[in-house]
C-alpha cells in the first residue's frame, strides 16, 4: 500500500511499508528525483534508520547485560507503519513497540515519520516519543537516494556535490563498516562525483548540529536537489562501488555506526540519543529540487 500526496508542483508516493519515499515528481519538469530502486545494485530507495544508523560491532549490543542481535540499520525499515493522518499534502506515519521489537530493541517506543510538500520540495519529519518511565536510547536517520543522473542524456560523473558551509568539514572514515573516529580529517565542501568517491564506502561529514545544507547538482543541467537540516549530527553521502548504481544518497543523521573499540553497551554507544520518560525528540529535514 502506498500513500500519494500532491500540490501545484510536486507529486509524491509513500510507501506504508518502511514509510520509505518511493517518488518525488516535478510536475513543471517531468523530472523524478527519486531513485527507482534496483536490487542488482540496491533494492531500496529512502530507507528509515532506526533505532541505529550504521552497523554495531558483530551485529550485536548489550542493555542490562543482556545481549541483543541487530543488523545494519536497524527494523523500522522492514515493518508495516499505520497511517495516523492524512491530507491532500501531508501524512504522519506510526510504528510502536511490539513483541517483535522488544526480541531486537528491548524499549518501549513510539516512532513517526512526517511527510509534507512544500513548492518546492518535501519536510520529512522524526518522532519519537518515551511512553515507559525508564529512559530509552536509540539512532535516527534518513537514506533518501536521488536520481543521478536525472535524464538519460547526463551522466553519473556529471553531477557536483556541495555543502553550503564555506568551511572545512570534519570528515569521517569507515573500517569494516565502523567509525574510524581517530582518523578523522578536515575535508574541503565540494566534490565531483565519480564511483572512485565511494571505493571506502559512505562519507561521513560530522555536521556538529549546526545548519547545513547539501546539493547535489548537474553541471550540464543545473538539475539537482539539496537536503537541508538544522541541527543533525552527521551528513553520509553514499553509492555503490564498484556497481554503478544511478543514484547517490543524501543521508541526515542523528546518530552513527558503532566505533571500532566499541564495547557493546548500548546506553554508552558514540553519538547514540537518550530520551527520559514521556519525553518526545522532534526533528526534521527538508528536500528542496531545482
Amino acid at each position: 500500500m502506498a500513500v500519494f500526496l500532491e500540490n501545484d508542483h510536486l507529486v509524491a508516493t509513500i510507501k506504508e511499508h518502511g514509510a520509505e519515499l518511493a517518488s518525488l515528481r516535478s510536475k513543471e519538469t517531468g523530472l523524478e528525483y527519486i531513485w527507482a530502486g534496483d536490487a542488482k545494485y540496491w533494492g531500496r530507495q529512502a530507507p528509515v534508520l532506526f533505532p541505529i544508523v550504521g552497523r554495531l560491532k558483530d551485529d550485536q549490543y548489550q542493555v542490562a547485560g543482556k545481549t541483543y542481535h541487530l543488523g545494519q540499520h536497524g527494523f523500522a525499515r522492514d515493518r508495516d507503519f499505520a497511517i495516523r493522518e492524512q491530507t491532500a499534502t501531508k501524512v504522519v506515519l506510526e510504528l510502536k513497540a511490539d513483541e517483535a521489537s522488544k526480541e531486537l530493541y528491548p524499549f518501549d517506543f513510539c516512532l513517526q515519520l512526517s511527510y509534507e510538500l512544500t513548492a518546492s520540495g518535501l519536510v520529512v519529519g522524526y518522532r519519537v516519543d518515551n511512553p515507559s518511565q525508564e529512559p530509552i536510547y536509540f539512532g535516527i536517520g534518513g537514506h533518501p537516494a536521488f536520481k543521478t543522473p536525472l535524464t538519460p542524456k547526463e551522466s553519473f560523473s556529471d553531477y557536483e556535490l556541495t555543502f553550503s558551509a564555506d568551511y572545512r568539514l570534519p570528515m569521517i572514515p569507515l573500517t569494516n563498516g565502523l567509525t574510524d573516529i581517530d582518523s578523522a580529517r578536515l575535508s574541503a565542501p565540494t566534490a565531483t562525483v565519480s564511483r572512485e568517491l565511494f571505493k571506502d564506502d559512505a562519507l561521513i561529514y560530522d555536521l556538529e548540529q549546526k545548519p547545513a545544507k547539501v546539493s547535489l547538482t548537474s553541471k550540464t543541467s543545473g538539475h539537482g536537489v539539496s537536503l537541508s537540516v538544522t541541527d543533525a549530527k552527521f551528513m553520509g553521502i553514499w553509492s555503490t562501488y564498484p556497481k554503478e548504481g544511478q543514484f547517490v544518497c543524501l543521508e541526515p543523521w542523528w546518530g552513527l555506526a558503532d566505533t571500532t573499540d566499541s564495547n557493546g553497551d548500548f546506553t554508552q554507544k558514540y553519538a547514540i540519543n537518550r530520551l527520559d520518560k514521556a519525553a518526545s525528540f522532534n526533528h526534521q529535514y527538508e528536500i528542496t529540487v531545482f
